[in-house]
């Protein structure tokens, strides 16, 4: 699309040489140089189609700051300064200048020279080089468009010095169709400009409002990211099929502020809503145009928003991506050995542009029995499905594989109805087009290994994490990340080197940052294994201005984890921040850095073909007359369609006031009401409580007061309405708190905790039917003994996952209640980092978790740790871990359980603790669509 601009007026003078640089894609970085009497020399670096090209006025000098903004993400909106008029001389000269940008900054310096007062000013004949004295006046200038339009280009006059200056910024005009403010008048003005289309739109919360948006959109074939406002709470995002899909419709709410948005496209889709439908609706459409841009209002949240929108091209351009994840191919040969206990090998010949490659999928030697698959003529011959069937150990036996014109024999071993599980992969109306790299001996991950490469898409490029400053880099998307190379600093990453790995099996390196005395270290991804997760840590050390990274920590898909990269930490600095690079294969790295690496983020390549698919939403809560005040270190449980809540804290170790009420929140009528307190009700008002449902019957178990006075086992019956004693608190297990609680039809079960004096490793089972306790063989030091693990019943079997036992923990652990016996079990896959006190819940043979305390407080639980956002399930049987959507703000010791809701099964979580050490009210649900 065509730039379209206003050219503003030049403050200053007549006199110097008029020049006028022209309209170009933005600004990135304006260097202003200083004589004695005024700004003397403007360098400034605007972006043209992704290349810099440098405009220089004046005469340079050696005195000069510069303003650099975090382009493309941030924008100029508006020059500001001053200008002074020399009588004798009978001129004007720019004498100092700031800038102010999109996102609400302004240039921390003044450039050129501070303002003088507003009243005559006699120059030395030095500066003047006059013989008397002479009479200046200075003078403020703010220039900017009517609705925060992006800095484009700069006009004005100069000679040796800097006489006048003029800003080009966006401006829109026929034929785009505009849509003006909705909201309040909040926040600074600004306006993305138009663009060729919307690739992707992020959008965040903070409570009621809308606080932080971030578009990314089309100019041909470069994405350009504009972001506004401030994140709080995990975004969500809304992604486009560009170019063969474009939003049509833009819908959304205010109340003063922005409280929802919610999108539609020319395919007809339509988003989910993102924030609270409440307040003033308004809609942004025009038939027969597309959304080609943003303007708005903004603070610390989105205070008004309104929108460009363009004809429809004449027509719509075949889709064309910037690189090619996986080059079209075709497989034209397989070869499988088998032996020892299942298949092996597994290798392929593909045809990649013309030429045939072989390609390793698993490679372990030493098989004996060696099947091959011919596909005649290929690409027009292919594979479209395989069938396979594992054994009881989880390794592949055999596979059989079908092309478009027939199927293959049984290759490996043949099918057993007695130890045998089988199962398909096919891609519908679509080839496959070949197979990811696995890791491990044989192959035991059934169905879940098989990433079927059958259309290539774009990889997710995560957003950089960190501070504003340094020079930006991008090192684009390769096949895989081989090697890293970790230069620190006294506290802080100076440097890192990435070996990556083109398609056709090439090494290139990229740098950034600078190296120091302390060397390098280097963390090696092995040969059939890739990176799935980066974690971060910044802040602002002393004597900087921004953040900057202080440590780094890679996790691979199988299973490896590299130390932390890190220097210890200044003596008062203020704890770091904590960030998650992940969601899929980490393929290449972007960022900004100078002597010391600013900011980093990713791109991350997730396959199509995903194991569980679902949705978060928050549920909405009628009334407040009996809602429950904001809590954490709580207990909920399902009956029917109603969740009951029992116990917590508002503050760190204390418990809700005199509080001993069970909350009853119905799902159906959204709406809080509290169950009558009939019979033996609990002694204490606790935190570090856990409750499970059986039937119509609650159990709830432990807990502690401030004084670590514990409560016993007990029972409420939800058709009758009465507490029941069970066990007081010195006949059943130990005494406890902060421990793991499930049920299946007949057991409560009771893992870990903290006792008065030590964490537990025990695990105790009360059956409802014999209404005894026993407890369960303990598998000795192979599982340490832990507070805040999840506790859950999948298919009959108890699984004990992660935890914390003074560091947090990401062992898995499972007993087998007709072996009796223990087992801990090697997870693979898009494994969370460790953590404690998430919410968690079982659907199928899948275990959900979200949130979590991923490092503990200096302070221990009167603090609130480092917590996480970040959602994961965990395939009990193929034991391959993978990450799901982000649904809300970063959380932990937070109440959860299995739940139904409008038709779907999931995870419900309910309050928990917030990163500023304050206590949730909020109710969140992960609806499975699809598992």
């Amino acid at each position: 699309m065509a730039t379209m601009s206003e050219k503003v007026e030049a403050a200053g003078g007549d006199m110097g040489n008029p020049f006028d640089d022209g309209i170009f894609d933005g600004v990135k970085r304006i260097i202003v140089g200083k004589s004695l009497l005024s700004v003397s020399y403007i360098k400034i670096e605007y972006d043209k189609d992704g290349d810099t090209e440098s405009r220089e006025h004046g005469q340079f000098t050696r005195r000069h700051k510069e303003f650099a903004v975090d382009y493309p993400d941030e924008y100029i909106t508006a020059v500001g300064g001053t200008h002074q008029s020399d009588i004798r001389q009978k001129t004007t000269l720019i004498r100092s200048l700031f800038f102010k940008t999109s996102h609400g900054r302004t240039s921390s310096d003044t450039l050129g020279h501070k303002k003088s007062p507003m009243i005559p000013t006699f120059v030395s004949t030095a500066i003047s080089s006059a013989v008397s004295p002479v009479v200046s006046y200075e003078t403020d200038f703010l220039l900017e468009s009517k609705n925060g339009g992006k800095l484009l280009g700069f006009h004005g006059r100069a000679g040796p010095l800097l006489n006048a200056i003029g800003p080009h910024f966006f401006a829109f005009n026929y034929p785009l169709a505009h849509f003006n403010l909705e909201g309040g008048n909040g926040g600074d003005a600004w306006d993305d400009g138009a663009f060729d289309g919307v690739r992707k739109v992020v959008v965040g919360r903070s409570g009621k409002f809308v606080s932080y948006v971030r578009f990314e959109y089309a100019k041909g074939q470069r994405i350009v990211p504009h972001s506004h406002g401030q994140r709080y709470e995990a975004p969500q995002e809304f992604v486009v099929d560009y170019p063969n899909e474009y939003i049509t419709l833009v819908e959304g709410t205010t109340d003063g502020k922005l409280t929802s948005l919610k999108f539609t496209t020319s395919k007809g889709r339509t988003s989910p809503a993102f924030g609270n439908e409440d307040g003033r609706k308004f809609v942004f459409e025009r038939t027969g145009f597309k959304l080609v841009g943003f303007c708005g209002r903004s603070g610390s949240v989105i205070d008004a928003l309104g929108a460009h929108f363009a004809p429809f091209p004449a027509s719509v351009p075949a889709p064309t991506l910037p690189y090619s994840l996986s080059p079209p191919n075709s497989v034209s040969k397989i070869y499988i050995s088998a032996g020892y206990g299942g298949i092996g090998e597994l290798k392929f010949h593909n045809v990649e542009n013309g030429q045939t490659k072989e390609r390793f999928v698993h490679d372990v030697k030493g098989k004996d029995i060696i099947s091959t698959l011919v596909i005649s003529n290929p690409p027009k011959d292919h594979l479209v499905s395989l069938e396979s069937w594992y054994d009881s150990s989880h390794v592949f036996q055999g596979i059989k594989f079908k092309t478009d014109k027939d199927g293959s024999d049984s290759l490996g071993y043949k099918f057993s109805e007695d130890d045998g599980t089988p199962f398909s992969v096919q891609i519908k109306d679509n080839k496959i087009r070949g197979f990811d790299k696995l890791p491990d001996s044989n192959l035991n991950s059934p169905g879940t290994y098989f990433v079927l490469n059958g259309s290539s898409s774009s990889p997710n490029k995560i957003e950089a994490v960190g501070g504003i400053d340094g020079e930006t880099f991008d090192d684009g998307a390769f096949d895989n990340v081989r090697k890293v190379y970790v230069g620190l600093g006294d506290s802080y990453v100076a440097y890192l080197k990435f070996e990556y790995e083109t398609k056709d099996g090439k090494r290139e390196t990229r740098e950034h940052g600078k190296k120091t005395v302390f060397g390098t270290e280097v963390f090696e991804v092995p040969k059939d294994d890739y990176i799935t997760s980066v974690k971060l840590n910044y802040s602002r050390l002393s004597g900087l201005e921004t953040e900057v990274i202080t440590s780094v920590a890679f996790k691979t898909f199988g299973g490896i984890t590299s130390p932390s990269f890190e220097r210890g930490q200044e003596k008062g600095q203020p704890s770091a921040n904590m960030f998650f690079l992940e969601g899929g294969k980490i393929i290449g790295f972007h960022g900004s850095s100078s002597d010391v690496l600013h900011s980093l983020g990713a791109y991350v390549y997730r396959s199509p073909t995903r194991m569980l698919r679902g949705k978060w939403i928050e549920v909405n809560q009628k009334g407040k007359g009996l809602k429950p005040r904001p809590r954490c270190s709580h207990a909920i449980a399902m009956v029917g369609d109603k969740m009951y809540s029992f116990g917590g804290e508002i503050t760190p170790n204390f418990p809700i006031g005199k509080d001993k009420d069970l909350y009853v929140f119905d799902l159906s009528t959204r709406t809080w009401s509290i169950a009558p307190p009939n019979g033996d009700v609990p002694e204490l008002p606790c935190l570090g409580v856990g409750m499970v449902a059986i039937g119509t019957t609650l159990y709830v178990f432990g807990g502690r007061d401030s004084n670590r006075n514990y409560n016993g086992f007990y029972s409420y019956d939800t058709v009758k309405s009465e507490w029941k004693l069970i066990t007081p608190v010195d006949k059943g297990p130990e005494p406890r708190s902060f421990f793991s609680m499930a049920a299946d039809d007949e057991n409560v079960y009771v893992f870990g905790g903290v006792s008065k004096t030590v964490r537990l490793n025990t695990l105790h089972a009360y059956n409802i039917i014999d209404q005894k306790w026993t407890e369960i063989p303990n598998p000795g030091e192979s599982r340490v003994a832990r507070g805040g693990a999840g506790l859950v019943v999948v298919q009959g079997k108890i699984w004990v996952v992660y935890g914390f036992c003074g560091e947090a923990m990401d062992d898995v652990h499972c007993f087998d209640p007709v072996e009796s016996n223990w087992t801990k079990m090697d997870t693979i896959g898009e494994k969370p980092w460790p953590r404690s006190v998430f919410a968690l819940a079982v659907v199928g043979k899948y275990i959900i978790i979200s949130g979590g305390e991923v490092e503990m407080d200096p302070q221990a639980h009167l603090g609130p740790g480092k917590l996480d956002s970040g959602a994961f399930v965990l395939d009990t049987e193929s034991l391959l871990w993978e990450k799901l959507e982000e649904g809300h703000s970063p959380r932990g010791w937070c109440a959860s359980a299995t739940a139904s809701l409008d038709g779907k099964q999931g995870l419900l979580m309910y309050g928990g603790k917030a990163p500023t050490n304050g206590r949730y009210d909020d109710i969140f649900f992960y609806g499975v669509d699809s598992a």
